[in-house]
């Protein structure tokens, strides 16, 4: 079984295809009976639109280039899709040409979720995701102290959940050792000064005081929240700076390494951003920069 893993990931590697590997090992909680759909969108390409079993799509890093580092993505969508291939893939691609082991994580939608399920689900397959990524890190080559995180929008939101609600299990953390939040929701409150949508969709229409105090990101961080870059312009206006702007805040106040890059213009979703006017096109080579760091 060993032998069949290692040639599917060398197939892997030479083609330029993910391999795909179970969140869990064991039993899935809130696991229901809905099959995983998608759809194809002319401008981004393939959109998750729901999903029954978590996954992590793996892409080995260029040989020559490799570093001994992980990143798990997580895709946005306003936790009702996943922009699968603007997201994830583009940013995947990206990342294992520049040598890092990238990951993307297929995580369950709230919106298609009730009960507790809804607001815990997600967050569970992102916990259980960055523990397997890690201890898949020797066989696969990289440090299991340099795992970290990067999400966009509402992955975003998943992503800095995950940097401030950490869980051990078996000695396993699933904090990650960095994270890079682009444009990301991070204010969740009455008000839905974050993203109203994303907001609904995990927690509901009347969410009690303690889930929004739980899910609004910047009340929750510490001294051992991960050091974070975030990314946003400054017109976005689907999801408003104010969310970096307030999680930049905490970091500081916490005493957390933190590095924020703005830019003028390149409104919400932009992606890898290859084809945007202006210096956001850039902000991919920024990030690789900041990792290099980390």
């Amino acid at each position: 079984m060993r032998t069949i893993f290692f040639l599917l990931l060398l197939c892997g590697s030479l083609t330029g295809q993910d391999t795909i590997l179970p969140v869990y090992t064991g039993p899935v909680p809130c696991l229901t009976d809905r099959p995983t759909t998608d759809r194809v969108d002319s401008l981004i390409g393939r959109v998750v639109t729901n999903v029954g079993i978590p996954q992590l799509h793996y892409y080995a890093p260029v040989p020559r280039a490799s570093t001994a580092k992980a990143v798990m993505i997580v895709p946005g969508g306003g936790y009702a899709v996943e922009a699968w291939d603007h997201e994830g893939v583009d940013i995947a691609r990206t990342l294992s040409a520049r040598g890092y082991h990238a990951f993307v994580l297929s995580h369950r939608l709230p919106m298609h979720l009730e009960g507790d399920c809804k607001s815990e689900a997600a967050l569970a397959d992102a916990q259980e995701g960055m523990r397997r990524v890690r201890t898949l890190a020797d066989s696969l080559g990289y440090a299991s102290d340099k795992v970290g995180i990067m999400g966009f929008s509402a992955g975003g939101h998943l992503s800095g959940s995950a940097s401030v609600h950490s869980e051990e299990v078996d000695g396993v953390s699933s904090r990650p050792d960095f994270a890079v939040l682009v444009y990301p929701v991070t204010l969740m409150n009455r008000e839905r000064e974050g993203h109203g949508g994303s907001q609904y969709n995990l927690l509901g229409p009347e969410p009690d005081d303690e889930a929004l105090a739980y899910y609004n990101l910047p009340e929750n961080v510490d001294s051992l929240t991960p050091p974070t870059l975030l990314i946003h312009a400054s017109d976005d206006t689907g999801v408003p700076p104010q969310n970096s702007l307030a999680y930049y805040r905490a970091l500081i106040d916490a005493g957390v390494a933190a590095d924020m890059r703005f830019y003028a213009t390149g409104g919400h979703g932009f992606g890898s951003a290859r084809e945007r006017p202006g210096p956001v096109s850039g902000w991919l080579e920024e990030v690789t920069t900041w990792l290099a760091n980390q």
